[in-house]
């Protein structure tokens, strides 16, 4: 197998290259041609902030901060090949606020985890009597990002945190936290590749497509 990616700034084209095929992918081929699909296709798209040169025994990506959503579609634009699309947008809350990004990888998702995953983007923890405004996003105590949707001040506790994409709770007098990514990293990794760095700041949309050919 062998892998291209393009990536696209807000419809202009930012970098276009050949990238690994790490060997994690060829397990979770050979389990695809066995008859096992069961999180082994690729579902999903990795940001990282790593720098590290790309090998083949890669399982993760490489930098502490990294964010995961899922691919937006796939087409087969020739025998032997499949493209998948991706995008990072401005409603991805879990990359903001200021993920640099400098690698990119496909996954799949044999562990069943929930998406949009965000890991060492957010620092800013949650603070008791505090007044909060809409778009305010913080990591809760169990390591996921919340977002308020509903401006209020904090209690003088924090609440029981919503653990799924989606969930809100009420905090205080009447902030209304929306969680919008979790904390764990999807496996298996398909591919693995540098890409310029660019830091997303929930401004511009950065999207492409990956091609995997056999």
């Amino acid at each position: 197998m062998r892998g291209s990616f393009r990536l696209y700034r807000n419809g202009k084209l930012i970098c276009a290259r050949h990238n690994l095929i790490v060997n994690a992918a060829l397990v979770a081929a050979a389990h695809l041609t066995g008859g096992d699909v069961t999180g082994q296709p690729v579902s999903l798209m990795g940001f990282g902030s790593g720098t590290t040169t790309p090998a083949v025994g890669d399982t993760a990506l490489s930098g502490s901060a990294q964010y995961y959503n899922a691919v937006t579609g796939h087409t087969y634009p020739s025998a032997g090949s499949v493209t998948f699309s991706y995008a990072i947008t401005p409603t991805d809350y879990g990359a903001v606020p200021g993920i640099t990004v400098n690698e990119l990888g496909l996954f799949g998702n044999t562990g069943a985890t929930g998406t949009p995953i965000s890991i060492g983007v957010v620092t800013a923890a949650w603070s008791a009597s505090t007044a909060v405004a809409v778009g305010t996003i913080i990591k809760d105590s169990n390591g996921n990002v919340q977002c308020c949707t509903t401006a209020g001040t904090t209690g003088s506790a924090h609440p029981t945190w919503p653990t799924t994409v989606g969930g809100t709770v009420t905090d205080g007098t009447g902030t209304v936290w929306t969680c919008v990514a979790l904390h764990t990293a999807p496996v298996p990794i398909w591919t693995h590749a540098l890409t310029p760095a660019f830091t997303f700041n929930g401004t511009a949309t950065y999207a492409g497509s990956y091609t995997i050919t056999y």
